[in-house]
């Protein structure tokens, strides 16, 4: 029991690590896109940057539960209610900064909610990008088949 105990600190304690080094060196990425959008005009990397990061920081951390998952056995099945209650409200919000900057001809008065979250800064985008990522892999389920 001990030693299983031990196991565990030690892979959550090298989890932790990995998700901070990748947190660490995306922070300094996107200041070095920041950087670079200031002296070539350019903005769109700097945008699909900070929709995809927090995303892909999320699929980071809903990846111990992918881990408990595949130890199971079982069918995969995915709960739909919580992806489409919670993910695609998210991925909406999270996306909405490559809707605004595509160069669509849409408002963003046009859009629910549009005008709110252009105005409202990065948070909203962040957090939303951070829930749709780690839903990804809270959405699949692993049931036993009956008979």
């Amino acid at each position: 029991m001990k030693r299983i105990w031990v196991n565990n600190l030690f892979i959550y304690l090298g989890f932790l690590v990995i998700v901070t080094l990748v947190f660490i060196y995306g922070l300094k990425y996107q200041h070095h896109l920041q950087v670079e959008a200031r002296t070539t005009y350019q903005s769109i990397p700097i945008i699909v940057f900070s929709v995809l990061f927090p995303i892909s920081l999320g699929l980071l951390l809903g990846l111990l539960r992918f881990f408990e998952l595949l130890r199971k056995t079982g069918e995969w099945t995915i709960n739909w209610i919580k992806l489409c209650v919670f993910g695609l409200p998210s991925l909406y919000v999270s996306l909405l900064p490559l809707l605004f900057w595509s160069g669509l001809s849409i408002s963003y008065y046009d859009l629910p909610l549009g005008y709110l979250l252009v105005t409202s800064g990065t948070i909203a985008h962040t957090i939303s990008g951070l829930i749709f990522g780690f839903l990804l892999f809270y959405v699949l389920e692993k049931k036993i088949k009956e008979r």
